[in-house]
Formats: C-alpha cells, structure tokens, sequence
C-alpha cells in the first residue's frame, strides 16, 4: 500500500515546527552555511563496462571525496542575482547559476543516498515557488495554506506552498542541507529529507528570497511532481538511508539517522549500532507514515560537526522490518570521513558540536 502524503513541511532555523503549528521567530539568521541479521545488504559492484549509474559509488573513498570536493562545495558561492522587491510585491526571479546551483545541492544528495540524480529544475515550477517564497518572506511567517489577506498573496505563490518545503531564514543550497539536517524537535519524522530523496521525483522547483534589513531570506521548494505515482525507479540499495551505507563526508552527517523502505512496516523494527566493538546508544523517534516513502528514524548518542580523527565506521543493523508481510533485518557500515584529507588515517570517535542549524522549515504531505 502506498501512503505517501502530499502538502507541505517548514522549518524554522532553531525551531522547527510541524504542520499546523505556528512559529516562534527568532532573530533572521544570515546563513547555515554481534547479531547476525537474516539479510546482508552490501554495497553494490561497480561494472566499470557499464555506463556509470545516477548515483555515487560511495564504497570508493576516492569517489565520495572527490564528489563532495567537486560538487558539494561548487554549489554555493554564486550571487542569487534577484530581481524582485518587497515593497511592490515584485516576486522577481533569481539569476540561472544560483538556480543550477541549488539543483546541483540538490543532486548532490540524491547521488551519495542512492537515488537517481537526474532530477531538474522546471521552470514553471521555480516560478510559483518565487512567489511563495516572497509570500513567506514579507510575512514573516510559513503556512501552506496562506489566507488571501497576506500581504503579497497570489493563486500560484498559494498554489506552491501547498507543494513545497518552506523554509523562513535559510535560502539556496543552503536550504537544501538544511531540509536534509531537519532540525528541531517537530521534524523528528524527517518529511523534508524524505521528499529530497523521493526515488521517483524527477523534477521540482526553487523560490528564493535573500534578506534584507527588514525581511527575512526564504526558500520554497517545490516537491510534487507528476511523477509521484509513478513505479519506483532503479537505485543503488533497496533502500534509502540518510547517512548512506559506505564513505561520507562528516559535513553531511546530522543528529538524526534514517532508513526508508518503500511499503515498509517499522511499527516493530528495532535499531543497534556500534563502533569498534562497542555499543552506542540510539533513541528511535516514532514512527510516522505519508511523508515519501516509509522511513524508520533514530538519533545515535554521539557528537557530529567536528572532524573526525580518523576514518570512523558505525555498523547499523534494522531488525524486525515488515515486508510484504515477511520480517527482514538489515545491516550496513556508514564510514565518517573528512574529505580534506586524502587518505584514511586510524580510526577515531568523532566529537564536537554540530553548528546550529538555519532557521524556518516546513515541508510537504497530503492533507
């Protein structure tokens, strides 16, 4: 049974809030900047004879390195170019590269979780979204289902908040990690990661809006496409975990771990993990359905944001999955690493703080 949600999730920098829920402002941010399971899942072989898969091979050190150095941090830096105003209600439009550059963020992740990363800005979609984006922006405020008296209200701005991920403090690619970390206590079901890495999403839609001295910077995205019901497509596990099995930057590693499994049923699943033969403790979040595909989440008892001493790997074992109404148990390795370094150096447990994150999220589901 498919239960996928449509409709929208938001985020606010240090507070995130659910649907429904009405947001407390804080000061504009300026920027993010041993069991043995019955299933082992392993990381795929690369066929090097065959055309190379959308997605990356992060088994390969070299390869996850190389494309967080040579993608990741090529998607920021580019002037966002707006040509709107406040004032007048003028939505505007933003220059092309910023808008590559948040689909390139936005591939980037899609790539390192597994899942085609062919998906592409669409113009008409990019539109309505500069238009909810100003709509959130000069109110102050995020809802998916805005009243016809806000300021700056339009049909089509209405239209894509009800279809995007919103966020109020954040905009660009910056929004796109920040959808990806998914702060706050009311995005524990992590809907905004969710719908980034919807398997069958092959286009969505970017509004943004930088601030200003008087208005906060927003990002709406648009997440539906016609696509949503469509069969799932190929990817590189049967799954889709957020941090992916194999090699990952440690600068895209957040509190929050998931596993998604289309038509999963994780009433009853359970989650370990450990580290150089020694336990760490998890907290499991409630399981909630209707956002992508279904996804067991977890926080792990740990510390991220600083380097790793070394390259640091945490095996993960989901047991008492439901599929097809047969139980399943999985384990992978998800390997820390810091990409500024070339090669592997001895493992360490990770420590430090993670920076705070950005401000407004709200992301999409069915209503």
């Amino acid at each position: 049974m498919r239960t996928i949600r449509l409709g929208g999730f938001c985020l606010l920098a240090l507070l995130a809030l659910s649907l429904g829920m009405a947001p407390t402002l804080a000061q504009p941010e300026r920027g993010i900047t041993d069991f043995v399971p019955t299933d082992w899942v392993y990381l795929p072989f690369v066929n090097k004879a065959q055309p190379p898969p959308p997605w990356v091979d992060t088994s390969d050190r070299g390869v996850s390195r190389a494309y967080y150095n040579q993608v990741y941090l090529a998607s920021e830096g580019v002037a966002i170019g707006w040509t709107g105003d406040h004032a007048t209600c003028d939505a505007g439009q933003t220059a092309q590269a910023f808008r590559d550059d948040v689909e390139l963020r936005i591939n980037y992740f899609r790539a390192m979780a597994g899942v085609p990363a062919t998906l592409q800005l669409r113009d008409e979609y990019n539109g309505k979204a500069q238009q909810a984006a100003l709509m959130m922006s000069v109110n102050s405020q995020l809802s998916h289902s805005p009243e016809v008296s806000w300021r700056c209200y339009t049909e089509a701005g209405a239209e894509a908040a009800g279809s995007s991920n919103l966020y109020l403090g954040v905009y660009g690619p910056a929004a796109i990690t920040g959808y990806i970390y998914d702060p706050g206590t009311s995005n524990y079901p992590v809907g905004h990661r969710r719908w980034i890495l919807y398997p069958q999403t092959e286009w969505m839609g970017t509004g943004d809006i930088p601030p200003t001295a008087s208005y906060w910077s927003s990002n709406a995205l648009w997440v539906f496409d016609e696509n949503i019901w469509q069969p799932r497509p190929e990817t590189r596990d049967p799954y889709v975990a957020w941090p992916p099995p194999g090699y990952v930057p440690y600068q895209v590693v957040f509190p929050r771990w998931s596993f998604a499994y289309a038509g999963a049923d994780f009433d009853e699943a359970t989650v370990q993990m450990s580290s150089g033969g020694h336990s760490i403790s998890v907290s499991v979040q409630p399981v909630v359905y209707g956002y992508g595909e279904n996804t067991l989440v977890w926080e792990p008892d740990l510390s991220f944001g600083a380097p790793p001493a070394g390259d640091t790997a945490y095996t993960v074992t989901v047991q008492g999955v439901r599929i097809g109404g047969l139980p399943r148990n999985f384990a992978y390795q998800v390997i820390l690493f810091d990409p500024g370094t070339a090669a592997a150096v001895p493992d360490a447990m990770p420590g430090g703080l993670l920076n705070e994150p950005p401000v407004l999220l709200r992301s999409a589901g069915l209503r």
